[in-house]
């Protein structure tokens, strides 16, 4: 028979599994009480591992980028006492603390190859689930908005991002698996991609450009069928926004040279502008966590379309307007350390999140998503990759 504690942690580890598997489509299944399903997976995950955790002993030393993200919450938290929206702050606290909780609870469980590789999995797969929902919603003509698709409950440009973030993590599976599988991953990007068209999203575009580097990167490394394949997808990819894609998406994405050179980025430039000013006014401490779309309400006013706020629209200087000079310095350590730990990783893992970093980057430059599970999820799985390649005889499963 087996063990009950045994049991414990496969069924701990089954429902991380599946709550990594959730979170491309978190937003689209609503739970009553919890928000949404991936909530509450998330909820009874921690549960579960924190079980285990407790079982066991002991806990996973944490690593240094997990002291400067701990240390980042706490003051995203402190920022409440002066913040000029404490609901908001308060709000935020809590989500932060969730995925700092989410951060440990990967960082413990996730500590071997095979671990690592089905975390990887899950996710993409989870890509693969909520870009056939979209795919239904487009045939059933359900915009998200303004001729756009995406899965239920998604912003486009989020949506898109969270599907390009799976492209570079299918390619590494792609390379790493043998037969048939290597196909499904290669399908996988196919669906993705397809999917990024749908939502029109110029950021995603560009970031799913991104996510092919990995395959120049590791071009030597790759064998002749993978080299094809990639090659293809790449070349679908541009033959789907010239050719094949919805003509109103076609004519969105097209817009992106005149965008960057003569336009403002949707209005984005003009609420950049004002959260500098605020930032004058608020250098060291910021005006509070969350609480950018109260900070420029005075130059900018209330957005036309009912329920919406002006949002930073960039990760960084939302990170600086709110938490001010302190914040920006603790978020900056935690993703230079996390830079580093890519740097210190084997040559093809370090190609990898190399562009999965990389494609992030290009997206959150337009996106506010320092609050994000898919930005998490990948950090977690940075230190986790990381510590295997300075450990790789850590404990068995």
């Amino acid at each position: 028979m087996t063990a009950p504690h045994t049991l414990i942690q496969r069924a701990a580890w089954a429902l991380l599994c599946l709550f990594v598997f959730s979170i491309p489509w978190e937003k689209s299944i609503q739970a009553p009480g919890v928000a949404t399903l991936s909530h509450l997976f998330g909820i009874l995950a921690f549960a579960a591992g924190a079980v285990v955790a407790i079982r066991r002993g002991s806990i996973r030393t944490p690593n240094l980028a997990m002291a400067f993200a701990a240390l980042w919450v706490l003051w995203s938290a402190l920022t409440y006492f002066w913040s000029l929206d404490r609901q908001a702050t308060l709000t935020r606290a809590i989500t932060l603390a969730e995925l700092l909780a989410m951060l440990w609870l990967i960082w413990d469980a996730c500590h071997t190859p095979l671990r690592q590789t089905q975390l990887m999995k899950f996710y993409v797969w989870g890509a693969v689930a909520a870009s056939a929902s979209t795919f239904l919603r487009y045939f059933q003509g359900r915009q998200t908005y303004y001729r756009r698709y995406t899965a239920p409950g998604f912003d486009p440009n989020d949506f898109g991002l969270i599907l390009a973030l799976s492209i570079p993590i299918a390619l590494y599976l792609a390379l790493r698996a043998r037969g048939w599988q290597r196909w499904c991953y290669r399908a996988a990007v196919l669906t993705v991609i397809s999917a990024v068209l749908l939502t029109a999203s110029r950021t995603a575009l560009i970031a799913t450009f991104a996510a092919f580097a990995f395959a120049l990167w590791t071009w030597r490394e790759a064998d002749l069928w993978q080299r094809i394949s990639t090659a293809l997808l790449l070349a679908l990819l541009v033959s789907g926004m010239l050719h094949f894609a919805p003509t109103p998406s076609r004519n969105r994405l097209a817009t992106i040279s005149n965008e960057i050179t003569r336009g403002t980025l949707h209005n984005r430039t003009l609420i950049w502008k004002a959260g500098l000013k605020v930032l004058k006014r608020h250098p060291a401490a910021g005006v509070g966590a969350a609480a950018y779309p109260e900070a420029v309400r005075p130059q900018l006013g209330i957005p036309g379309v009912p329920g919406h706020q002006y949002v930073a629209h960039n990760t960084f200087l939302s990170v600086l307007v709110e938490g001010g000079l302190v914040g920006f310095g603790l978020y900056a350590l935690l993703l230079g350390t996390l830079a580093l730990f890519v740097w210190n990783m084997r040559a093809t893992e370090r190609a990898l999140w190399s562009v999965v970093a990389a494609v992030w980057l290009v997206g959150v430059s337009t996106l506010t998503w320092e609050h994000y599970k898919p930005g998490w999820l990948l950090m977690a799985l940075m230190m986790t990759e990381w510590a295997r390649s300075y450990w790789p005889a850590e404990r068995p499963e």
